[in-house]
């Protein structure tokens, strides 16, 4: 299938939006004056739900016409696989590296309280994966095991019914089944109903086109995004949480990012494409969401180093640290990410 490419410049926004929320605690950490990046930037973990939406709707786009074949299937779990480990691995042992020979420099929620088995394997654990983010990785490990299935055993027109289900299967599990069982976290938990809600962004879209034209559906996409941004200042205002618990975040940020990912691969039909920098952002996205608290911890150790309390301090310190991780990130995608990407399919 070829990339639409405003799935690519999403991807873009989603890990720019990461990036911008782990760069809070850094700046806080090493810069040298008053921090200068308010508390709603940690509106930027919606990236995370963006990515859990588009992930369903391309998991539908590129499976189109090869349902119920053992071929096909076992080909899309490997194509998916090898898209997700030689990457992580390569970050996982990095970090690893550092652990055995700097433990210091590390959190103390990385290594000796990392499962480091369950780590590599992106399996669900009471402990955190030696790469932060990689608790993302294992929630989309379950979503591709769960769509291969489904891509193995069901014909092609069961495939509306069969997310349904499993949609409802998540709500059966939440409201009747209280576990601490790390698999029933994951496999109950309410970011799987953004994955299925991509999915059905992408049967509507290649179903129908929307009638709506390029620049409305834009502005659509605009306001549900000032809406959620609202929304999640008023819940984090009034519960003093920066984080919207279980279904709360569906809500704030899940539907937002449904919204948003319909009226963009539809504006697309219409003739708007997002600029070439979003896509090559999103083209490297992945390496940048594995590289950048690396990166940007690294960057911000060093620049500790020569921090001082004048005011422009961290007005410098915050676009040099990101760009850095954007620039590290972009270099990874080309010179580590793409060449372990190529022989895994050379092996295939």
């Amino acid at each position: 299938m070829e990339k639409i490419k405003n799935i690519q410049g999403l991807r873009g926004v989603a890990v720019l939006s990461v990036v911008l929320l782990h760069l809070m605690p850094i700046e806080q950490k090493y810069g040298g004056s008053k921090a200068i990046l308010p508390s709603l930037f940690h509106y930027g973990m919606f990236g995370v739900d963006l990515f859990f939406v588009i992930s369903g709707f391309v998991m539908v786009a590129v499976t189109r016409g090869k349902f119920k074949q053992q071929k096909h299937a076992l080909h899309f779990i490997y194509h998916r696989a090898s898209r997700i480990y030689p990457t992580y691995w390569f970050y996982s042992i990095i970090i690893l590296s550092v652990f055995l020979i700097r433990p210091s420099w590390l959190s103390s929620d990385q290594g000796i309280q990392t499962n480091i088995l369950a780590s590599f394997l992106l399996l669900p654990s009471h402990t955190v994966p030696l790469v932060w983010v990689g608790w993302t990785l294992i929630h989309e490990m379950y979503f591709y095991i769960i769509f291969f299935l489904i891509l193995l055993l069901f014909p092609e027109r069961k495939m509306p019914m069969t997310v349904l289900v499993w949609a409802m299967g998540v709500l059966v599990m939440n409201i009747c089944f209280k576990s601490s069982s790390p698999i029933m976290s994951v496999v109950s938990h309410p970011l799987t109903i953004e994955f299925i809600g991509g999915c059905f962004i992408a049967l509507l879209y290649f179903k129908r086109s929307s009638q709506a034209t390029a620049r409305s559906l834009i502005a659509v996409a605009c306001f549900g995004f000032a809406v959620s941004l609202f929304v999640y200042a008023c819940y984090q205002k009034y519960t003093g949480q920066i984080v919207p618990l279980h279904w709360w975040r569906l809500l704030i940020f899940g539907v937002p990012a449904l919204l948003i990912v319909y009226c963009f691969v539809n504006a697309e039909k219409k003739g708007f494409v997002v600029s070439s920098p979003w896509v090559a952002i999103g083209n490297a996205s992945y390496s940048i969401y594995l590289s950048h608290i690396l990166t940007i911890s690294a960057a911000g150790k060093i620049w500790g180093m020569f921090a001082n309390n004048a005011v422009y301090d961290n007005v410098i310190m915050v676009p040099v640290l990101f760009f850095t991780a954007i620039i590290v990130g972009v270099i990874s995608y080309y010179f580590v990410e793409k060449p372990l990407l190529g022989l895994s399919r050379k092996i295939a």
